[in-house]
């Protein structure tokens, strides 16, 4: 006999049952919980140990939580399209939503393996596939600064196709001290930067201890963080590009890392 899912059936935009999805859609800051969407994000959240409290979505999707989701211990609520693009505000594509709890920053004492510490990326688009491509590539641990936007926010979620479950992820309040503990602790931290003295990426090998600082998109790595980096790296580009992009510069860095 196929497995019945309990549900209750939203009309209006305004019902109480639904306001977590409605106060949560622009709060990127929420102290307790997060709202995260997409078939995709789904997947990784189901196997993930993370609390889920609600589910909002249209009907045509119950089929992929009972196929994809092995206990079904949160409320369930549906509705139509329309009912859910007035809450989301944007056309959604996939018509699944969630409220959970918000994962949580592990203490400095329990970072580990290789390291991507972002200084000061205020893109989520940017941070979200970094954390794709930490995931990607076996990274430790993500470090944050006060400056760095969230990977907690919904968009990030998704932008990283929900592998952010994947990743632990260190907020640190003073991001120089906390660089020069690692420093202590046995860490090579080096940062891209395209001057003369710096480092072919080609050329450079990572030792087995080993954190790369990316910094903001338009200003780079802070002056203070710069001049505590133990090796300046750059990617070897064509001379009329003059940057590349945050996001894609990590993943290239993270690939010769992994060699």
């Amino acid at each position: 006999m196929q497995e019945i899912i309990s549900t209750k059936e939203v009309s209006d935009i305004n019902e109480p049952q639904i306001k977590e999805f409605v106060s949560l859609r622009k709060s990127a800051h929420d102290e307790k919980y997060v709202v995260v969407e997409s078939t995709t994000v789904f997947k990784k959240l189901f196997s993930a140990n993370i609390k889920i409290h609600k589910v909002f979505t249209t009907p045509e999707h119950l089929d992929f939580i009972k196929q994809n989701c092995k206990n079904i211990d949160f409320e369930i609520l549906t509705a139509s399209n329309e009912i859910m693009k007035q809450i989301v505000g944007h056309k959604i594509h996939q018509g699944m939503l969630a409220v959970i709890d918000k994962p949580e920053f592990i203490s400095f004492d329990e970072i580990q393996g290789n390291i991507v510490i972002l200084n000061g990326l205020t893109s989520p688009e940017n941070v979200g596939s970094i954390v794709r491509s930490c995931a990607a590539f076996s990274i430790g641990t993500l470090i944050i600064d006060e400056k760095t936007c969230s990977p907690f926010i919904r968009r990030c979620i998704r932008v990283s196709t929900g592998n952010l479950f994947n990743v632990n992820v260190y907020k640190s309040s003073d991001l120089k001290n906390d660089l020069k503990k690692l420093k202590q602790g046995g860490y090579t931290i080096s940062t891209t930067a395209n001057t003369p003295d710096a480092i072919s990426l080609k050329d450079y090998t990572f030792p087995s201890k080993s954190g790369i600082v990316i910094g903001n998109e338009g200003f780079g790595v802070d002056k203070e963080i710069f001049e505590l980096s133990d090796n300046i790296l750059k990617i070897d580009i064509h001379e009329e590009v003059t940057s590349l992009n945050a996001a894609i510069a990590t993943s290239i860095v993270l690939f010769k890392m992994s060699i």
